[in-house]
């Protein structure tokens, strides 16, 4: 019998503490300076402190990359930032994902766990290996990236650890965007603009609504654009009626309406756009639909300006919409908060404007502001603004026309 072929395996797939020198000689891609890093951290031990958290598990993708720098495309393979409240923090991969997190952290403590380990096992080893395993242990509980079964396991394997809901640690941390993040959410909305002018450009009678969505993805990815954190949306005639929907082979027909939403993304930060299209005049119904829109976005980013609350705000928005007329569906979410995100969605999760939400605005909040009214299944139309607030207002990262544009 002739002998199986072998391969010696990489030293990382048996887990344990992993180098930088594993790369040869490759060059990392940090994201942000340490410094950046490093004020993020000071800022979420002042809100461990708050809380009395001795260590915290970060485990939601986008904040995993907020926390260390490690981005895969990946993601929810147990990947894991141990913060203990006063030691060095740990990045925890899964040990075929060595090679991404020594490429893009800034850690100088990362961690592998083997195929055949669970990461809860693992983190668990190293919380009790720490002197933490009868502290207060902080869970993003909130998360998709913490399961139920998850959650139990760390309680079995952590018998002496309070593990308490910290889901709102890294919220109010993320909700204030740095400079640094503040260019990259410009640089993302350069992309998003390259793509939205392309759909628009795309957008005619026989073309298909995949044909549409192929341009802006085109566009997006030729002018830099990182992979996209939520499929491009392009959803025409009743089916803009529908919430969520998108291109499904459909030709587009004289007299659609055409609703388009996308978000290019650099370093992960994405600056998403809404917009219409009419192929040919609108019906007077969808024009005024759109003029409501176009007014309740108006009233929105005019009235956004520090010590307001999101209530306050979204109040300003429903004056416009009220005025759409009845038999119309809307989400009544007049802002949510993005940033760093990943797939399937680039919200952050950082917060909300809509009617009875009493977080106050801050200047470094940014926000996407996504005004659509449908009636369903007869049509749909939006438009929409990424901002930031400042000390006076607000600033629009976008560039392109908010006016329903007629092909």
């Amino acid at each position: 019998m002739e002998e199986l072929m072998h391969v010696d395996l990489h030293p990382s797939l048996s887990g344990g503490p992993v180098s930088i020198e594993m790369l040869g000689g490759l060059a990392q891609e940090l994201s942000f300076p340490s410094k950046e890093y490093l004020a993020r951290i000071n800022r979420i031990r002042q809100e461990m402190d708050e809380r009395n958290v001795d260590i915290l598990l970060v485990q939601h993708p986008s904040s995993v990359m907020y926390v260390s720098g490690f981005q895969t495309f990946s993601m929810n393979n147990g990947e894991t930032v141990i913060l203990p409240k006063d030691d060095e923090p740990c990045l925890v991969v899964h040990a075929p994902e060595v090679g991404g997190a020594l490429l893009h952290t800034w850690f100088g403590n990362v961690h592998s766990f083997p195929p055949n380990v669970s990461f809860e096992s693992y983190i668990s080893n190293l919380i009790r290996e720490s002197g933490y395993g009868n502290a207060t242990v902080g869970l993003e509980m909130r998360s998709p990236a913490v399961s139920a079964g998850s959650y139990k396991q760390l309680k079995e394997k952590l018998p002496d650890a309070l593990i308490i809901d910290a889901s709102s640690v890294l919220d109010g941390v993320r909700l204030l965007k740095s400079d640094l993040e503040l260019e990259f959410l410009q640089k993302a909305a350069t992309f998003t603009d390259q793509g939205m002018l392309a759909a628009i450009n795309a957008t005619s009678v026989g073309a298909t609504d995949n044909e549409i969505a192929a341009s802006a993805y085109h566009a997006m990815a030729k002018s830099g654009s990182d992979y996209l954190s939520n499929c491009v949306i392009v959803t025409a005639g009743r089916r803009s009626g529908i919430l969520h929907s998108t291109y499904k082979r459909n030709q587009i027909k004289n007299g659609d309406p055409v609703l388009l939403e996308m978000g290019g993304c650099y370093q992960r930060y994405t600056s998403p756009l809404m917009r219409s299209v009419s192929i040919g005049e609108p019906s007077k119904a969808v024009y005024d639909v759109m003029e409501a829109c176009l007014k309740a976005l108006d009233n929105v980013l005019s009235t956004i300006r520090p010590g307001l609350t999101a209530d306050e705000v979204a109040r300003a928005g429903w004056e416009a919409l009220n005025e759409a007329g009845s038999g119309l569906v809307s989400h009544g979410n007049f802002g949510y908060g993005v940033g760093l995100g990943y797939p399937p969605s680039w919200a952050d999760w950082t917060g909300k404007i809509e009617l009875g939400v009493d977080t106050v605005l801050q200047p470094g909040m940014v926000f996407h502001h996504p005004i659509a009214l449908r009636k369903l299944g007869e049509f749909g139309v939006c438009v929409s603004e990424t901002s930031v607030v400042t000390d006076t207002g607000v600033k629009v990262f976008g560039s392109v026309g908010r006016e329903m544009f007629l092909k």
